[in-house]
């Protein structure tokens, strides 16, 4: 197990393969999995920015369950599309947004610039993977991932320390970012 999937390894995976081998019996699809998941974060991000901690932790890990099980539903019933990891991808990162837009709220005279970083760092995290993978070179490195950016987020928010949280975000967005950034350069 990598440092960078501690909740996939420890949590989500132990629930939505099971989850997804359930729901291989329904007429669920993979992308309705996807959609679902999608909103159940929007509503974790409002039980967030209404304090609502523990209710929007709970709900997110959720969510998140539900995002590994879109992608476990489409391998086991052979329904993997590009359609549905392009959706799934995309959402991903409203649902990132919509987040630490919940951090924001919570001050947002003091935590609008540290919240605007961390979005930007959160962004430039995928965007410098997708970029390098675009021109054939492979980008995997890096602390960053989404798995360790949820796990921060729950920390941060169970200790009370969203402030930190926000500097802690974008300063490992960044970082992560630089660092694909090098190492995708250094391939070409």
């Amino acid at each position: 197990m990598e440092l960078k999937y501690p909740l996939t390894h420890y949590i989500y995976r132990r629930f939505s393969i099971p989850i997804a081998k359930l729901l291989m019996r329904t007429p669920l699809t993979p992308n309705m999995v996807t959609i679902i998941a999608t909103l159940l974060g929007f509503y974790a991000a409002y039980l967030i920015a209404t304090q609502s901690i523990i209710a929007g932790v709970v709900v997110l890990l959720v969510s998140q369950i539900l995002d590994c099980t879109d992608g476990d539903l489409a391998r086991l019933s052979s329904r993997v599309t590009k359609k549905g990891a392009y959706l799934d991808r995309v959402l991903d990162r409203f649902v990132d947004a919509a987040l630490i837009i919940a951090l924001i709220a919570f001050n947002p005279a003091e935590y609008w610039l540290a919240g605007s970083l961390a979005i930007v760092g959160t962004f430039l995290v995928s965007v410098t993977r997708i970029m390098a993978e675009a021109v054939g070179a492979e980008c995997k490195v890096g602390i960053a991932t989404r798995d360790f950016r949820i796990l921060a987020i729950i920390i941060g928010l169970l200790i009370g320390e969203v402030y930190y949280l926000l500097v802690f975000l974008a300063a490992l967005g960044f970082l992560t970012a630089f660092h694909r950034m090098i190492y995708s350069m250094r391939q070409m």
